[in-house]
């Protein structure tokens, strides 16, 4: 008889939770965002209040969540065109196919289905709105470095809000076919191309959006725009602003509802860089755009489904923080290791002599507090005297170049060394560490188990009612 009831209760509340489809979709993709960027995050915040533990962000208080691992149809390493795929159309495929299944052959998205379903659809990230994780779902081509062609694909699906920090190869300059400008195809095919602050003002009257920032307007890491000079902090456009922009302009004469899906692209670029910094107040920007969806759920929460989850992991991270001290040394860098290789490149531009040992360490104290907050011992000085001698140093006049890797060769250590007093190691690039999965509202209850990157799309797709 317990039996036979237990039978039934698992039987109504799965009936409950299939008649929960949502009328409202966001789905949210941070992408390099392992369990370990959370994670770091979370302690971060608890370590500059001066305590151990975590402080939570939003979507980890969600009342749903998991693991998902996410290897593609060619590697247990994935890269974002397959997870993205895998993400939007439940299928599997080579790292640098998108929206194709191995063979080549185009698998049907969930914005796709939810465009044929009457519904509104939004694609926002903070990269360039045609690169892989935002392409996955816009597009069918077997490189993702097709940009030029996926654009072309971005037009033809006739989305309604496009958002982005770029378009990459306008005009296809990867190779020598001629190709007609890609904006004005764009404006043909009914789209208001705009930045942020046109947008605001008269998104009433525009029919489909592509928002772009411009006229002075640009993306850049949240830890720049927050040490930014008070003239240029109003210019950068956050995640959180992306995300209003697209619900705004989704809920107008909507009667179907909508999907939204936003990537927080940066944390990937940071981690890609081994900078735990920068990192941090990505994954915080990505909690503030995901904080917009949860107001809107407070206000539909019977219609309305949140999901966040990840592409993969970048970077390997391992934590092992001691106290609350170790972690709250991050706080003292200024600027992201891109911004800091700017800055270091433009002195060395603008000066016709070589910058000294000393004015180095001025300008890495003054950065990210080596030697001032953070202790910098002999052997690490000697290490950072080393790559000065060896690049700066030997600067000839006007030349820099022996200053670069993808950044400054001294700012990247610094930068590590910082990390290292903070207890922050990385390894290398993409790994196959579990995702995470957070969910909550209509539907929610059917991603409670251990999953994979294909099993969340057909999940949503099934929830949602796409077909």
């Amino acid at each position: 008889m317990k039996r036979t009831l237990l039978s039934l209760s698992v039987l109504l509340i799965s009936l409950g939770a299939w008649a929960q489809t949502p009328k409202y979709v966001f789905y949210f993709i941070g992408d390099g965002m392992g369990t370990n960027q959370i994670q770091l995050t979370e302690m971060y915040r608890a370590s500059i209040q001066g305590r151990l533990g975590i402080e939570p962000l939003c979507f980890t208080q969600f009342p749903v969540a998991t693991i998902a691992t996410h290897y593609s149809a060619s590697s247990d390493v994935t890269d974002s065109a397959a997870s993205g795929t895998a993400l939007a159309a439940g299928v599997k495929t080579k790292n640098g196919y998108l929206g194709v299944d191995p063979d080549g052959n185009p698998v049907h998205n969930m914005a796709e289905m939810a465009k044929a379903a009457g519904k509104k659809v939004g694609i926002v990230t903070s990269t360039a709105a045609n690169h892989a994780t935002p392409g996955a779902f816009e597009a069918h081509q077997m490189d993702r470095g097709m940009y030029y062609e996926i654009s072309q694909d971005m037009i033809a699906n006739g989305f309604d809000f496009y958002g982005g920090a770029a378009l990459y190869n306008e005009e296809r300059t990867y190779d020598k076919q001629p190709a007609a400008p890609i904006r004005p195809q764009f404006e043909a095919a009914g789209y208001t191309i705009c930045n942020p602050t046109e947008f605001q003002a008269g998104w009433k009257d525009m029919k489909k959006v592509l928002m772009l920032p411009g006229e002075g307007q640009y993306i850049s890491y949240s830890i720049d725009a927050v040490n930014e000079v008070p003239e240029h902090k109003a210019d950068h456009v956050t995640f959180k602003q992306l995300v209003e922009s697209a619900v705004t302009f989704l809920m107008k004469d909507n009667k179907k509802g909508f999907f939204l899906m936003a990537e927080g692209s940066e944390i990937d670029h940071a981690c890609h860089s081994h900078d735990a910094a920068t990192c941090i107040q990505e994954v915080i920007d990505f909690d503030e755009g995901i904080q917009v969806a949860f107001e809107f759920y407070k206000k539909y929460p019977k219609q309305t489904l949140i999901v966040i989850t990840a592409d993969h992991e970048t970077g390997s991270l391992t934590l092992s923080p001691h106290n609350p001290g170790d972690l709250a040394r991050l706080q003292v860098q200024k600027h992201s290791m891109n911004v800091l290789s700017s800055m270091l490149r433009k002195q060395m531009e603008e000066r016709q002599d070589i910058l000294s040992w000393e004015e180095i360490k001025t300008f890495l104290g003054d950065e990210l507090g080596l030697w001032k907050e953070v202790k910098v011992d002999w052997e690490d000085e000697k290490m950072l005297r080393d790559i000065y001698e060896g690049t700066v140093a030997k600067r000839k006049s006007g030349s820099v170049k022996d200053l670069y890797a993808d950044n400054a060769k001294i700012v990247s250590a610094a930068v590590g060394l910082l990390n290292k007093r903070a207890r922050v190691y990385w390894v290398g690039s993409h790994s196959s560490g579990y995702t995470p999965v957070f969910a909550i509202g209509a539907g929610a209850d059917q991603f409670t188990h251990k999953t994979d990157n294909a099993q969340i799309a057909r999940d949503i797709m099934r929830v949602a009612g796409y077909k």
